[in-house]
């Protein structure tokens, strides 16, 4: 398990330094210290690889997805929704580059698109999830039903996408407490068009 987690770990460093597409086997393999035979012992290709280093950046958000459906109609709202933005703005973070990088390898990305289709998964799936959280506090009166739940998600996850986005393009070293600001700020402007 260690020389997985150390090959994963090369190939992050790898692909952020050069890109997708100029990252090789050999490359990752020289900077894990081990041979080129040792990482398809543990990985099937490069986009094997590199799915497997997506996959461990995103684990935290998902953990705090799949439970906002049980925090339906517990703690506030706000709360919920503060847990899920700070996930998404600390996933956005340390992978935009990585996700970045799929579009200069066209044919990956297909290949990449095909496997979402077929395994039900993608990026739309945290909004949906989101929205269903919106829709079921809806139900239970503690959101306005004029509200538009798919919006409200497309809103908040959005706007924590560009966040990120903006911070890593200008390259600044963003603080603990100025990302909560943000998120604080965001959904105190969203809870107006929210609240029952």
């Amino acid at each position: 398990m260690e020389l997985r987690n150390k090959i994963m770990d090369a190939a992050e460093q790898v692909i952020l330094t050069s890109g997708l597409s100029k990252t090789t086997t050999k490359e990752i393999a020289r900077i894990a210290g081990c041979s080129e035979g040792s990482l398809y012992n543990h990985f099937k290709s490069k986009e094997d690889l590199f799915l497997q280093v997506m996959k461990k950046h995103l684990e935290g958000f998902l953990a705090v997805l799949f439970k906002l459906n049980g925090n339906r109609g517990k703690r506030t709202v706000k709360e919920n929704l503060h847990e899920v933005a700070r996930a998404a703005l600390d996933y956005f973070l340390l992978s935009i580059f990585l996700t970045s990088s799929l579009f200069t390898e066209p044919s990956f990305l297909a290949r990449h698109r095909e496997g979402f289709q077929e395994r039900n998964e993608g990026p739309h799936r945290a909004n949906e999830i989101v929205s269903g959280y919106i829709r079921a506090e809806q139900k239970l009166g503690r959101v306005n039903d004029d509200a538009n739940p798919r919006s409200a998600a497309d809103l908040l996850l959005g706007a924590c996408f560009q966040h990120a986005f903006h911070v890593q393009f200008i390259g600044e070293d963003e603080a603990e407490e100025a990302r909560n600001l943000f998120v604080d700020q965001l959904l105190s402007t969203m809870m107006k068009g929210l609240a029952s």
